[in-house]
């Protein structure tokens, strides 16, 4: 065969191959429309997933992980809606949110955030719960909104000096660069087909697992998660600038399913727990990074660190009053 011929038959498979991914995207469009509110930032939609009465207050703000996004919330919210308001929400670019174009770092991410809650009318205070890379975006929030925060929770969450103390030289570049190709190869339906969420998605219900997996088979979402990675030292330095807690009620939870990088993970757990003075501090036995939020019986023990950090505050606020 020549190379002629072999020229336009990868363009011919190419071709069919982008076509197939944007018939099945429409489908999902379809399928899976925007389960909470849906209210505009700068111009972009982004979304919402509101549980819960709204009683006395605070709300309880959601923060996904790298790579996820509100649906992966399901069970936490499920446990937090009979007492407490809950919302889970996507950040620009990930599940019913569009893509920014500003930079992907905490602050401008914790902004993004302070204006959508205004936006669908979700009223401070807030406690703020954040997962893995969720746990920096709500860190900064804390600190660039005090006096709408009236709690934190970090559960499993990234701590910004993980990757310059990872054994692994550059092992964010090498991420980010990972996640660059795939955004490429998402064009051509590799997303769908390698289910990258199967992971974080293990555990939850089928109506939301499928969410996932509809919203990680986007070309712009792998091209979100390079842009957080390329601005996380940006995000480093924010948050070791960042002011201290003080009093703030804090709950930290880790677990001890570690694969890779175990003794190191637990340090720099123990560590954010030392952010303010009075911090919970939780291992969950059994439970991994993943299953932390997505196994129904883990989510219980993320949702009672939870309560119990609403309930601090509240009684923070009312011991302020008296």
């Amino acid at each position: 065969m020549k190379w002629g011929s072999v020229a336009v038959l990868a363009a011919a498979v190419v071709g069919s191959a982008a076509a197939v991914q944007q018939v099945l995207t429409v489908r999902d469009r379809k399928r899976y429309p925007p389960p909470g509110l849906l209210v505009h930032v700068a111009g972009r939609q982004m979304h919402l997933q509101v549980q819960g009465p709204d009683s006395d207050g605070p709300t309880v703000v959601l923060e996904a992980g790298m790579g996820s996004f509100s649906p992966n919330w399901y069970w936490v919210q499920t446990e937090l809606a009979p007492t407490v308001r809950s919302v889970a929400y996507d950040r620009a670019g990930l599940g019913w949110s569009r893509r920014s174009r500003q930079p992907r770092d905490a602050q401008t991410i914790a902004v993004e955030l302070r204006d959508a809650l205004r936006e669908a009318g979700l009223d401070p205070p807030y406690v703020l719960a954040g997962h893995s890379f969720g746990g920096l975006s709500v860190r900064a929030f804390a600190d660039l909104y005090p006096a709408l925060t009236a709690g934190v929770v970090l559960v499993d969450a990234s701590h910004p000096d993980q990757w310059v103390r990872w054994p692994t030289p550059h092992a964010d570049k090498i991420l980010e660069a990972s996640q660059r190709v795939l955004s490429w190869l998402g064009w051509l339906g590799v997303l769908r087909a390698l289910n990258l969420t199967r992971g974080i998605s293990a555990g939850l219900p089928a109506r939301q697992v499928a969410e996932l997996r509809a919203g990680a088979a986007l070309p712009g979402f792998a091209a979100t998660e390079a842009a957080q990675l390329r601005c996380w030292s940006v995000s480093r330095e924010q948050l070791n600038a960042a002011a201290p807690l003080g009093d703030l009620p804090l709950g930290v939870l880790g677990v001890t399913e570690q694969p890779v990088g175990g003794e190191l993970l637990s340090a720099l757990q123990h560590e954010l727990a030392q952010l303010t003075e009075h911090a919970s501090f939780e291992i969950v036995r059994g439970a991994s990074h993943e299953s932390l939020i997505s196994d129904r019986e883990y989510a219980r023990a993320v949702a009672r660190a939870i309560q119990a950090v609403v309930q601090a505050a509240r009684d923070r606020e009312r011991s302020r009053l008296t």
